[in-house]
């Protein structure tokens, strides 16, 4: 499995009764209950595809180094998700289940397996390391070097917690 099998992971929970949920909107929603195998694996592969064209979208527009420009295209991406989700929880069925954030790291964590877990906490180490050092040598840059340092910390601490929450999951504890 790939990163972003990992992502997309973290939209579908397995209920105690053995059904597929679908979270939509992560853990801020409720589940939607998938009817058929061949429907997870559907919206599984289109949720991935979309994921996958949303962060070249994105990583494009911020190549541009046009702020505006970046925050538009990321505040667009998310009408087509919204209309296409609105019509795809048409036929579902509502679910009472909810998904913790645990449960969506958890889901992350194991698919996305050690390697990549421990190397988003090695570059994500390495990207406060270097805002350190350039807050040191050039404090004229200070809110872009805190916001990256205590952004690549908010990402060094999630995955530190999600090597915890795998080791847990693999031993049993969970």
């Amino acid at each position: 499995m790939g990163y972003f099998d990992a992502l997309t992971s973290s939209y579908f929970k397995t209920a105690a009764d053995g059904r597929k949920l679908f979270f939509p909107w992560g853990v801020l929603g409720r589940g939607y209950v998938l009817g058929f195998d061949r429907d997870y694996e559907r919206l599984r592969r289109q949720l991935k595809t979309y994921i996958v064209l949303a962060l070249v979208v994105i990583i494009g527009s911020v190549a541009l180094q046009i702020p505006f420009a970046a925050i538009v295209t990321t505040g667009l991406l998310i009408v087509p998700y919204f209309v296409w989700v609105s019509y795809r929880l048409r036929s579902l069925q509502p679910s009472d289940e909810r998904l913790s954030w645990r449960e969506s790291l958890t889901s992350q964590a194991v698919t996305h397996g050690p390697v990549v877990l421990w190397s988003l906490e090695i570059v994500s180490l390495c990207f406060v390391g270097i805002g350190a050092f350039i807050f040191v040598f050039d404090p004229g840059n200070w809110l872009i070097e805190i916001g990256s340092m205590l952004f690549f910390g908010l990402c060094a601490a999630v995955s530190a917690f999600m090597l915890v929450l795998r080791s847990n999951r693999l031993r049993g504890k969970i």
